[in-house]
């Protein structure tokens, strides 16, 4: 070594050993001074500069010097970035799953939800019905202090789904208690005791087949419903049909701007496009559920919004249409060795059979292939997340693909 360079060298070697009793404060973009110094690295080994390997070796210790002082440096933040939507990550995006048992022994969901606690960050069981003099009916099933402990032991949310009673006279048990004040205080009283009782997170309301003019006294049930239970910490949620416009009647009763502003999360029921009620056809094709989903945008924060995805299938048939899960589905096409097509304008698939009496069927269904799509609307339009019907239904391979927009690991 030259002479000149030895005080050079041990001024460096002092700066080092200073820098390292400097705090080691965690530094405010960090990654982009890593970024640099490795270019600034990079540039050196492969020759860069001309200098002699000496001058190199000052520059990279200066280097990390200097990313060491910088590092240290309290550098304010663009307030514009903080929480911007365009950061959000795929692990902020949330799954809910729909959890129902349909008998005393039905643990299909529960088993889904075992397997799958990387990706499922809530649950909404179905275990109650809100009767007509506004009293809460448990729906039975497996024990429920059971499932609460093993999802909040999985850091798992559970939002206790309550639907309406049926409609069995001229009047709707649900127009009932909507159109009363002192049933929607008698409802969010029972309610909220059910909550408490089994110490859960919060409330999902489905109450479908609404009356049209029930559709401010839906609203305010669900603000009386936030005022009561939300100054409590719990999460307030709710499913609405699906539509485009304002003009089917299934749907107006779902004011979404209004809705909006007491709901924590508003799961948009983007299936059964086809069903029960009409001619076979897929049960979410994606240009329905796009549209869907541009029209509640319009009035509904995209942190607050949740596309509806189906586990399920129908099958058609002269018979009738019967809803079938993706199991029973798939022993189908085993048993009749029929070839499945995936329709390519509405990203679905389906096959046809004949049956052993001669009886022809088409059944359309949701599987993993066709879930990709709804998933990529769930990037796209950058909303919360989406909600499954039903966990225990699914296409087992479903969840490969659910766990890439999911994972909570």
């Amino acid at each position: 070594m030259k002479n000149y360079k030895r005080p050079t060298a041990w001024f460096l070697i002092m700066l080092i050993a200073l820098s390292f009793l400097l705090p080691a404060t965690a530094p405010v973009y960090a990654s982009s001074l890593t970024d640099s110094l490795k270019s600034t690295i990079s540039n050196q080994i492969n020759g860069a500069s001309e200098a002699s390997s000496g001058t190199s070796f000052i520059n990279i210790l200066l280097g990390l010097l200097m990313g060491k002082v910088l590092g240290n440096m309290t550098i304010p933040q663009d307030p514009g970035n903080i929480d911007s939507p365009s950061k959000i990550t795929n692990s902020q995006k949330e799954l809910i799953g729909f959890y129902a048992e349909w008998w005393g022994t039905d643990t299909s969901s529960f088993n889904s939800l075992s397997k799958n606690t990387d990706v499922i960050k809530t649950i909404a069981p179905f275990w109650t019905t809100l009767e007509e003099d506004a009293t809460v009916s448990d729906r039975g099933g497996n024990d429920h202090d059971s499932v609460v402990k093993f999802a909040h032991q999985n850091n798992v949310s559970v939002l206790l789904l309550v639907n309406n009673a049926k409609k069995t006279g001229d009047i709707s048990p649900i127009h009932k208690i909507l159109n009363s004040p002192s049933l929607r205080t008698n409802a969010i009283n029972n309610l909220e005791a059910y909550i408490k009782k089994y110490n859960l997170d919060g409330i999902n309301v489905d109450f479908e087949m609404v009356d049209a003019q029930d559709r401010d006294n839906l609203s305010s049930f669900m603000e009386e419903l936030s005022l009561r239970l939300k100054p409590q910490g719990y999460i307030i949620s709710i499913d609405v049909f699906p539509k485009q416009d304002e003009s089917n009647d299934v749907s107006i009763a779902y004011d979404y701007a209004q809705l909006a502003k007491y709901a924590d999360k508003i799961m948009i029921m983007t299936y059964d496009n086809h069903g029960t009620w009409s001619k076979a056809g897929p049960i979410a094709d994606i240009n329905w559920v796009e549209n869907n989903l541009k029209y509640a945008l319009k009035f509904i924060p995209k942190n607050k919004v949740y596309i509806g995805i189906a586990a399920y299938g129908y099958d058609w048939s002269s018979k009738g249409v019967e809803s079938l899960e993706n199991g029973a589905i798939m022993n189908l096409v085993q048993q009749f060795n029929s070839s499945v097509v995936f329709d390519k304008t509405s990203k679905s698939p389906y096959f046809d059979y004949t049956g052993a009496d001669g009886i022809s069927h088409q059944v359309w269904y949701e599987n993993s292939e066709s879930l990709k799509y709804k998933l990529d609307l769930v990037n796209k339009y950058d909303i919360a997340g989406a909600a499954m019907w039903k966990l225990g239904e699914e296409d087992p391979n479903s969840w490969k693909t659910l766990k890439t927009v999911f994972s909570r690991k």
